[in-house]
């Protein structure tokens, strides 16, 4: 399933409407018709740039027989990925001033008032690389000569993103990563099977592990604020436009231990349900929609040059961008933002490019299975959260892109699988 975006972009639909279905929200504001049919442009766009690369591929390559990376690969992007990590924290702590004994709140404020520099840019480039180590082991330590204690250094580099999205409480950064984690396996080790018997049990302990950590850092951050739970489901950036019902009020304020469980994980729900009301919002919104002409998808880019002086970076203006700050509104509030009308076209590109790559993964290619699996993350968060523009998404993506085109091409003959492993792959 996994080697196919289009069932992958389906795959995340469905989930988010079985939430929206299940979890005891009542929403504030109406839903426009009008953002909901971009919605479905986007997505008819991302299945039509699908369906225009469809088609049966050559083989299928086992991974115990692929040949792309050596031993001297898996420590240069090892070493690439926690040295790009190490220019990060030290543009956080040594050049803009963070500090562990202040909380994560008064963090993103220094963060927020205190420009980035080229430390902070190269960092950015380098860091997604420490996603690849752990993908390389997975694929190839049996025949690449790497010792077995090249395993926890690869599984220490790919967890590093996710303790430094720890020091802000960044839920989307750690979604990330459990994704990253999750998908790649699937991709490496079980030839796409998402639901493969032996990952069942490390998604549910990652997913448990996830809700854990986003309700303490929700905990964390009313305790800082000083308020009621009750009172921040009520009035959050998220409540504003979902609320709990009747029937989730009343069990909470039973104060039973059911009511404490669905008090803990209603704000989860609505994190999850959020963006598409907030979209609506966006799109009825009273005053003018300022368009930022492509510089929110490509802020990498734009960010660079202005940082060597080769441009001015626009400054459009956060308010004047976005309705509501501080919130999600989808993949497609960004890409409205950024697009307008032209953002379907964007959608069918972007499923150009994961189709294309879900051909060259499914045929072995190793190099380009970071880069899918990214694609698949931000494919399946498509009605929660754009995560091209959100949680560093496009340094990530520049970072695999770089893999792909350096790894790519060193890939030697080898025999596909058995028809039967290749058919349940597909």
């Amino acid at each position: 399933m996994l080697f196919h975006p289009e069932r992958v972009a389906l795959a995340g639909l469905l989930v988010w409407l079985l939430l929206w279905l299940i979890a005891p929200l009542d929403q504030v504001f109406p839903l426009a018709w009008q953002p909901m049919a971009y919605m479905a442009a986007g997505y008819a766009g991302f299945w039509l740039g699908c369906l225009a690369l469809s088609g049966r591929l050559k083989r299928v390559i086992a991974p115990q027989r692929r040949r792309q990376f050596g031993a001297r690969a898996f420590w240069l992007v090892l070493l690439i990925g926690v040295a790009g990590m190490a220019l990060r924290l030290y543009d956080k702590f040594f050049i803009r001033g963070i500090d562990l004994t202040v909380d994560a709140m008064e963090s993103r404020e220094l963060l927020a008032d205190a420009e980035a520099g080229p430390l902070a840019a190269v960092g950015g480039v380098l860091y997604p690389f420490c996603y690849v180590p752990l993908m390389l082991w997975w694929a190839r330590h049996r025949d690449s000569g790497l010792p077995g204690w090249a395993r926890p250094l690869a599984i220490a580099a790919f967890v590093l993103p996710a303790v430094d999205a720890l020091i802000l409480l960044s839920r989307s950064q750690m979604l990330v990563a459990l994704s990253m984690m999750y998908l790649s396996a699937a991709c490496v080790l079980y030839q796409g099977q998402p639901l493969h018997a032996r990952l069942v049990r490390p998604l549910l302990i990652g997913f448990t592990a996830l809700l854990g950590i986003s309700v303490a850092a929700f905990m964390s951050r009313l305790g800082q604020m000083d308020m009621d739970i009750i009172f921040s489901i009520l009035n959050s950036a998220y409540g504003y436009v979902l609320t709990p019902n009747k029937t989730a009020l009343l069990l909470i304020g039973e104060n039973g231990l059911a009511g404490r469980a669905l008090a803990a994980l209603l704000p989860l729900s609505q994190y999850y349900l959020h963006g598409v009301y907030e979209f609506s919002l966006l799109w009825t919104r009273p005053d003018a929609q300022v368009f930022t002409l492509g510089t929110q998808h490509f802020a990498p880019y734009i960010k660079a040059a202005s940082i060597f002086k080769l441009i001015t970076y626009p400054d459009f203006g956060t308010y004047d961008i976005y309705y509501r700050t501080g919130v999600f509104t989808t993949f497609f509030g960004p890409l409205w933002a950024d697009f307008a009308w032209g953002g379907p076209l964007f959608t069918m590109l972007l499923g150009m490019l994961a189709k294309r790559c879900g051909q060259w993964a499914r045929e072995g290619r190793i190099a380009v299975m970071p880069l899918y699996a990214y694609l698949c993350v931000v494919v399946f968060f498509m009605p929660v959260v754009n995560l091209l523009v959100s949680a560093q998404g496009m340094y990530i993506v520049n970072a695999f892109v770089l893999v792909a085109l350096l790894f790519g091409r060193h890939r030697r003959s080898a025999a596909p699988l058995p028809s039967a492993v290749a058919q349940g792959s597909s």
